[in-house]
């Protein structure tokens, strides 16, 4: 259905390759055959395996099972695991629940061998007759290289395992190139005509990373991301600086070459990198696939399913773009009548491939097809929009479809691809026909429904998660060998280093020393502020100054009495819950903290061992000086190694809880971190890292009812209870 004024754009000096293409083409029956199927993980493969199970009966298939399942932990599955992994897909379910499971297992072992590895690495099964290899659709804006390396790698190495066989199997290659709209006139079904070489262009990409590798640890670069990094993450540590200015130097190196990519696929009249590789994989194929025979067919994005497995199907990865993204990212041409939405069913794609693999091209000779459906069954954005309801976008807002690249939408008034092959390639089926192709028979008003439906489907049949700052913690294992390790300034109590030592104040000065005593408090407050922006353990050191002098006999009996009543008042109800589930889980409890041994003293009964800083004494006065690195930022994640190690439990299965961003490494130590009433920095963290996040707000007391306490304790009045029951547990703490 191409428009008159797209056929003046018709080269006239056609090659002798588009010449000599057969308009008469005989297809076989493939049964006998041994197909070998280089994967299953785009949507095109799984369509293919799936009629191949359910429409041919007498064919064989090996299938090279997705990277993520061989590369398992574990090791990839093997035997009847890895084919039950591979038909557990929803595109088996329906001939699965018809067949029964026990008779399609066993048509499915005697059909079906499933091969693990790259395609490049994987053995070469015995009597492959037809090979299909679909090419991988990577996600957007990634770097050149890595697209090249995706492209054309496992696939070089495969035809390099070939070349080296004495077989000589058919090759139906399923392109990605075309169907962008970067092109103009119309577009035969041949052999893409350019002088670009694909080691060249591979060269080059692996020639601008060396270059922004070398660029990006230039030391001004280098003092630009270590300040960047400290001022994101100060107070989390040394290491975690460098580790995140480490990070950010390998995100600048790859934003510069997704930019120098699409720079370079322009330049060339490209819309993008992976346009650019599709076009160059093709000649990776016609290269080093010759002398076998060789089909390459070119898809328009691989849709939803028509009929088969059933319709509405959509499983597997594609570079089809939802129809309310297109319409919403097209600017004043979703109302257009000539800018097409083109997608192609994946049952289609899938009755092509195999109609293809039975024409059997002769060597030096090979098949191009084009299968979309703009030439005979066109879907106007216009027509899209109407039948889906969409309001018309607001072009200011939105990028013009050649600056979004959007894949399958492009103006048939500019751009027409040819599909005259293709449809004699369809003639040539015999009768009655059992593979259907043909783009003029959808009904674009009903498969958009089923589509629909489809998707309402899988929404619905999906649990709906909570959001993971409201996730709940993992259920903990009953004797278990494991270590929980509470932080405790800001998660197991409601206060903070400062905050304790002002009840040591309260209660230990006489009334009329408080004024001087807080006074100096607050003028020596910029001098903390610096030292917690330097370091945290250098704050902790600096502060812990202010104990000098002080006699630990005097300090001990006040954490006995009213500053001890103080600390309980502000411990939170959750954390003690929490706890104790450890305890009787069978776990070791470890409370940490940065601040005194004798101010966690009230807290022992909760823990099997503290963690904490310990002041060297001098005939019984404390110096301001302690014994050991403060249990801070960096040195908890050294802590936690040494003492897993010298208690035999692993770090994997130990829980940590903490709520400042300077606990992170402690958090990234352990398998079960959990962030508890976090700060900005860690809740960010946190969801990145998809920690949970926990809300323990709930104290006993406020923190005008704990200085009270701890004031009582030095003008001689009765003080409150020492005694504190904790609501809705068994013990109490003295």
């Amino acid at each position: 259905m191409g428009d008159a004024s797209s056929d003046n754009h018709i080269p006239r000096d056609i090659p002798e390759s588009r010449a000599a293409m057969p308009r008469t083409y005989r297809v076989h029956d493939l049964a006998e055959t041994h197909v070998l199927l280089t994967g299953s993980t785009e949507r095109a493969e799984l369509a293919v395996l799936h009629r191949i199970l359910t429409a041919h009966p007498d064919t064989y298939v090996s299938v090279v099972p997705p990277p993520d399942e061989s590369a398992a932990p574990s090791g990839p599955p093997a035997g009847d695991d890895a084919l039950a992994l591979l038909l557990s897909r929803k595109a088996f379910g329906p001939w699965w629940d018809g067949a029964g499971a026990g008779p399609a297992m066993a048509e499915a072992r005697r059909r079906v061998n499933v091969v693990t590895g790259r395609p490049g690495d994987v053995p070469l099964p015995a009597g492959t007759d037809i090979v299909v290899h679909c090419a991988p659709t990577g996600g957007p804006d990634r770097p050149l290289d890595a697209v090249y390396d995706e492209q054309f790698i496992p696939f070089v190495a495969l035809c390099g395992k070939w070349a080296r066989q004495r077989l000589r199997p058919h090759l139906v290659y399923v392109s990605r190139a075309g169907f962008s709209g970067t092109e103009r006139g119309v577009i035969r079904e041949a052999r893409l005509e350019h002088d670009l070489d694909w080691r060249r262009e591979l060269a080059l990409a692996r020639a601008l990373r060396s270059d922004a590798e070398h660029f990006s640890r230039t030391p001004d670069r280098l003092r630009r991301t270590r300040r960047a990094a400290e001022r994101a993450h100060r107070g989390a540590g040394p290491l975690i600086v460098a580790r995140e200015a480490e990070a950010a130097r390998r995100a600048w190196v790859e934003r510069r070459l997704v930019e120098q990519g699409r720079a370079r696929a322009r330049a060339l009249g490209h819309s993008d990198a992976e346009a650019l590789a599709a076009v160059l994989a093709e000649r990776v194929a016609e290269e080093l696939w010759r002398p076998c025979p060789l089909t390459v067919l070119r898809t328009a994005p691989v849709g939803h399913a028509l009929h088969h497995p059933y319709p509405g199907w959509a499983e597997g990865r594609t570079r089809a773009v939802p129809p309310a993204a297109a319409i919403a990212l097209s600017g004043t041409a979703a109302d257009s009548a000539t800018t097409v939405y083109d997608t192609v069913p994946a049952d289609l794609v899938a009755d092509a491939v195999l109609t293809a693999a039975g024409a059997r091209p002769a060597p030096d000779s090979p098949h191009y097809f084009h299968l979309g459906t703009a030439t005979t069954r066109p879907l106007s954005l216009g027509e899209l929009r109407s039948v889906l309801g969409f309001p018309l976008p607001a072009p200011s807002r939105r990028p013009s479809r050649q600056e979004a690249g959007l894949p399958g939408v492009y103006d048939r008034a500019e751009v027409r691809y040819d599909d005259t092959e293709l449809a004699a390639l369809r003639n040539a089926l015999p009768h009655p026909r059992t593979r259907h192709f043909d783009p003029g028979t959808i009904d674009w008003r009903r498969h958009l429904a089923a589509r629909e439906a489809a998707d309402v489907a899988q929404r619905l049949g999906t649990p709906v998660s909570r959001a993971v700052l409201t996730a709940v913690p993992r259920p903990l294992v009953a004797n278990e060998p494991a270590v929980a390790v509470f932080d405790l300034d800001g998660t197991v109590l409601a206060s903070d280093l400062v905050e304790s030592y002002v009840w040591t104040r309260l209660a230990g000065l006489p009334r009329r020393v408080w004024p001087a005593e807080f006074a100096d408090l607050v003028l020596d407050a910029p001098r903390y502020l610096f030292a917690e922006r330097v370091d945290r353990a250098r704050f902790v050191r600096v502060f812990l100054r202010r104990y000098a002098g002080t006699h630990e006999a005097v300090l001990r009996r006040l954490v006995r009495g009213a500053v001890g009543d103080a600390l309980l008042c502000r411990v939170r109800h959750e954390a003690v819950r929490r706890i104790r589930a450890h305890r009787a889980a069978g776990h070791r409890t470890v409370l940490v903290t940065g601040g005194l041994d004798l101010l966690a003293e009230p807290l022992r009964p909760l823990f099997d061992d503290i963690e904490a800083c310990h002041m060297r004494t001098l005939d019984g006065v404390m110096t301001g000086r302690v014994t050991t690195r403060p249990p801070v930022g960096e040195a908890r994640a050294d802590w936690l190694r040494r003492y897993t190690a010298g208690h035999g439990l692993d770090p994997a299965r130990a829980y940590a809880y903490a709520d400042s961003y300077s606990d992170r490494a402690l958090l990234d130590a352990v398998g079960h971190p959990h962030a508890v009433d976090p700060d900005a920095r860690l809740l960010r963290h946190a969801v990145r890292r998809r920690w949970p996040v926990l809300h323990w707000g709930a104290y006993t007391a406020t923190r005008w009812d704990a200085l009270a306490v701890a004031a009582g304790g030095a003008g001689g009045r009765k003080t409150r209870t020492a005694l504190h029951r904790f609501p809705d547990t068994e013990e109490e703490t003295a």
